[in-house]
């Protein structure tokens, strides 16, 4: 049996229990957007990588649509998007209609680990980051501050980090290689 989920493509990542706001313009956007909804199991989004247009993770995460508006500017639609779960492509079908498949199998969910204090500085700069830009922070009505795989996943989804990079520390079992990668980068930065 074959697991297809319709596919969109963005040039952010969202990842389990994350809200991401997307801007669906209209035209063939708003089509794909349109089929993609209309999926029982939610749909798909998948990163492109931003220095190969043409190049797309392999590692996609399944949403649903939580919220949307119209823009009142250009009538797009503004949707927010709450992800489920990782899974990994492992082919691409586009149909008749233009609209794009994967064919995917699930990845395991990180497991919620308690914050140690070590770690503390995760929850500490991403607390600042709510302060400093209330619109993020409103996506997340549930932080969960002492969960060590909730903070790494939320600095993965804001953070610059080349989409290569990030498909790998979402590939692997826990959020430790995240924590440890995180860690280093804001120990560096002071």
């Amino acid at each position: 049996m074959t697991n297809l989920i319709p596919l969109l493509f963005q040039k952010r990542h969202v990842l389990p229990k994350g809200k991401m706001p997307m801007r669906v313009a209209p035209g063939s956007q708003m089509a794909a957007f349109k089929n993609a909804i209309t999926s029982e199991q939610g749909f798909g989004v998948c990163m492109i990588d931003d220095n190969q247009a043409s190049h797309y993770s392999q590692i996609g995460t399944r949403v649903t649509v939580e919220d949307y508006d119209l823009s009142k500017n250009d009538g797009s639609l503004i949707v927010t998007l709450y992800a489920h779960e990782n899974f990994v492509i492992s082919s691409l079908e586009q149909h008749p209609d233009g609209n794009i498949y994967a064919e995917h199998q699930p990845l395991p969910q990180w497991p919620e680990i308690e914050l140690r204090d070590d770690q503390q500085l995760l929850a500490d700069k991403l607390q600042i980051m709510f302060d400093k830009y209330p619109e993020l922070a409103g996506l997340h009505q549930n932080k969960e501050f002492n969960n060590l795989s909730w903070l790494c996943q939320r600095w993965l989804e804001i953070l610059p980090v080349p989409a290569k990079d990030k498909q790998a520390l979402v590939n692997t079992p826990n959020c430790f290689d995240t924590c440890d990668y995180l860690m280093s980068m804001m120990t560096e930065c002071h």
